[in-house]
């Protein structure tokens, strides 16, 4: 008898550690914060960062046929930028360095140094340049939270709501707007997907934006390119 409750007591408790842990286990998964002030909270962390590496790609669903628009990559820090990649076709190597623009041509691979600014006044390609301008936002709506995913082997939160942007660019050209974030432990977002849909007669559309964001506050220095004198030339 002794033998049978010196086998019941530890058995008994090994039961009740894991009974303990099945019950904890959704509080340690779930959530902290309601969904809608999560989203700003993260939001609020990716627009706030001193600098951060990103991957964009970029997809239009046009009448059930897929257009590849862009895969770009990137490191901003502080108010510099370095992006490169594909948009259209056509290869893309920009560096913005405060008010000073360098874009490498893709035909003769030379450098165009500007200094007009003018990636910092262009909507779209500022965008190109800063995907978090997409994210400057003056309300979040019907946020709703999802399951648990990961990102590169990293458990997110995701979550997803209907953006309402600071400027309208998006507003203007599409009927509806809808965001899915997926957010890691330290409400930093991970991964961003934008989808926006617009109507015209019996065609429809949908613009996606995927976004990857990773380094926050640690991206390296960017450093700009070596530019010979014979190499820099005017804007055409």
């Amino acid at each position: 008898m002794r033998k049978i409750k010196k086998f019941l007591l530890p058995a008994a408790a090994v039961l009740m550690i894991l009974a303990a842990g099945i019950m904890l286990y959704p509080a340690l998964t779930a959530p902290k914060m309601p969904p809608a002030e999560l989203a700003a909270v993260a939001v609020d962390n990716l627009l706030s960062a001193e600098s951060l590496t990103f991957s964009t790609e970029s997809k239009l669903l046009l009448n059930n046929e897929i257009t590849p628009l862009g895969k770009l990559n990137g490191e901003i820090c502080g108010e510099n930028y370095h992006v490169q990649g594909e948009v259209l076709g056509s290869r893309v190597n920009i560096y913005q360095l405060g008010q000073r623009t360098l874009r490498q041509d893709s035909l003769t691979e030379q450098w165009l140094d500007l200094a007009d600014g003018e990636l910092l006044t262009n909507q779209s390609l500022l965008g190109d340049l800063d995907p978090r301008t997409v994210f400057h936002l003056t309300a979040i709506l019907d946020a709703t939270a999802a399951d648990t995913e990961e990102i590169d082997g990293e458990k997110c939160f995701k979550l997803g709501f209907t953006p309402q942007t600071a400027d309208g660019y998006y507003e203007k050209y599409f009927d509806d707007l809808a965001c899915t974030l997926w957010i890691n432990a330290q409400n930093q977002i991970r991964r961003a997907e934008i989808c926006a849909n617009a109507h015209a007669g019996s065609q429809s559309s949908t613009l996606t934006l995927t976004c990857d964001f990773t380094d926050y506050n640690a991206t390296p220095e960017i450093t700009p390119p070596v530019v010979a004198p014979n190499q820099q030339q005017p804007a055409a």
